[in-house]
């Protein structure tokens, strides 16, 4: 879903935003008209929640739960996104302890506001709250206009606040981000551990040690949320192991799935690892210090690289936070996970290769597959999958959190989860049916090769011997071209798509356990 049109609700003036969103078609509802509005239905492809604490006085408790009930009838009667911010408030200091109580308050109520994003599904948050502590309650806020004029937001904070919105609006309609692949040496640290030994190397409380053992902070961070962690390093790796074992830094070898020390290109290491773990280049960047290096990847592998700077390395902190496909609305169970699930599919790749046949290989994993249907507790997961599968995706069709919420009302949601021996992979594959048709069939690219998808597809024409289905060829998705072919489908007729119907049921591997909960 790209967004067009996006509409303004507050208790202030909000007018000023217009000339920071000139791409998008903007309505603004009458001021002070929020939970009526909210009890109605609206056109627009998201609502944009602009609040100021005078919304929550004089009961801040009750008003919030006022907010909190109009906004679950909203998202039940209403398909638009909907973005809120949190709150800034001044306060008058007679007595500092009771300034830090009010304060404490404040946070509560923003805390709570940040909750509606679990509890709400498809919410974005704008923090009004961390910009005002970043840039100065003085600098975002007016106080006399506020009470004069109902516009208690300054340019500055305006403008601020509208990038955040851009910002927001982009990760609601593009995929985030899988993995970064990154250097070593005057990236992960300062200096070169071959030229400068291991006293040489800048990571500590010093300047600028303290700035790379924030950048690998960031890192962390990220790998916590779901992104995932490749070390490339022209280097010998004794050394490198070297300074993971003796320096006191954030990230530990542990924290990344895979690593390829050695003098080959990188670009030929990053292709290996890809392969190994089932993914593919769409969704990776790379961070190095040395254009060359930069250069080499971009060209032979097209994907997004980002220099950085041994020089001034507090640019590459704004260097990493400024990339918004890191960024997310939402993190489930599998993203944090994410590292664990692709370090047992590195594992899964190196049994692969000690064994003869493909066979063989699959019943060694004694795989276990899991279905349920219509599943709202595994909104946000198949949501995620409908999203960010590309190349086993059969019709490539994008559907948001309420739209997912509707198709489980309307049809049929089948998802699958996959455990082997080697771990959990939690939900990997999204089938949903309409009219006795296949609309979605999608499956991660970290279990393809097992027999799992044919045996998915085998247990959903079990329970429609009469099913039809298509593929809409993309760019993306020519893994799957003849998925169905192969099937026990067969091709009624091609135009745009090209549409098939259940022929015969075809074997599937006897090992896969399958347990049926739908």
């Amino acid at each position: 879903m790209s967004v067009k049109t996006i509409a303004f609700l507050s208790n202030t003036i909000t007018k000023p935003f217009d000339r920071f969103l000139k791409t998008y078609e903007i309505t603004h509802y009458p001021l002070d008209t929020i939970i009526p509005q909210l009890y109605a239905t609206v056109p627009e492809d998201v609502l944009i929640l602009i609040l100021d604490i005078s919304f929550f006085k004089p009961n801040d408790e009750e008003r919030l739960s006022l907010l909190k009930n109009a906004l679950i009838h909203f998202r039940a009667h209403n398909h638009a996104k909907i973005i809120i911010n949190t709150l800034n408030d001044t306060f008058y200091d007679i007595f500092t302890p009771y300034t830090l109580q009010e304060e404490q308050k404040l946070v509560a109520l923003n805390a709570s506001i940040v909750a509606l994003q679990q509890e709400i599904h498809d919410v974005a948050i704008l923090d009004f709250y961390a910009l005002c502590k970043e840039y100065g309650t003085r600098q975002l806020m007016n106080e006399q206009n506020g009470y004069l004029f109902q516009m208690p937001f300054t340019k500055m904070a305006v403008e601020l606040l509208s990038a955040q919105i851009q910002e927001r609006l982009e990760l609601f309609t593009t995929s985030r981000i899988k993995a970064i692949a990154v250097d070593a040496d005057n990236t992960l640290w300062g200096g070169i551990v071959g030229e400068d030994g291991i006293e040489g190397i800048h990571i500590d409380n010093n300047y600028p040690g303290i700035v790379y053992s924030k950048f690998q902070h960031d890192l962390l961070a990220l790998k916590k949320s779901g992104i995932i962690l490749i070390l490339l390093s022209k280097n010998d790796e004794s050394l490198v192991h070297t300074v993971f074992e003796t320096k006191t830094m954030p990230l530990s070898l542990d924290d990344f799935v895979a690593t390829s020390i050695n003098w080959n290109a990188k670009s030929e290491n990053l292709s290996a690892i890809l392969e190994r773990l089932n993914l593919t280049k769409s969704g990776i960047i790379f961070l190095d210090d040395s254009a060359t290096e930069i250069e080499e990847m971009r060209q032979r592998m097209d994907i997004a690289c980002y220099k950085m700077n041994p020089e001034h390395p507090l640019e590459n902190l704004a260097t990493l936070r400024g990339i918004t496909a890191l960024k997310t609305l939402h993190i489930s169970e599998e993203d944090r996970l994410k590292t664990t699930l692709y370090k047992q599919e590195n594992a899964r790749s190196s049994l692969s290769s000690t064994l003869v046949g493909k066979e063989e290989f699959i019943a060694s994993l004694e795989i276990e597959l899991e279905i349920t249907c219509n599943n709202t507790n595994h909104l946000e997961r198949i949501t995620q999958l409908i999203n960010k599968t590309n190349q086993f995706n059969l019709t490539t069709k994008r559907y948001d959190l309420s739209e997912v919420k509707a198709l489980m009302q309307q049809g049929s949601v089948y998802d699958f989860s996959v455990k082997d021996k080697f771990g959990d992979m939690g939900i990997v594959g999204v089938v949903i049916i309409k009219e006795n048709t296949i609309d979605t069939f999608v499956m991660s690219c970290r279990v393809l090769g097992r027999g799992i998808e044919e045996c998915v597809l085998s247990i959903i024409t079990h329970k429609y011997p009469h099913l039809k289905a298509s593929y809409i060829k993309t760019d993306k998705n020519a893994l799957v071209e003849h998925f169905y072919d192969k099937n026990g489908f067969t091709i009624t007729h091609q135009d745009s798509e090209t549409h098939y119907e259940f022929a015969h049921f075809v074997d599937v591997n006897e090992s896969i356990k399958v347990r049926d909960e739908s």
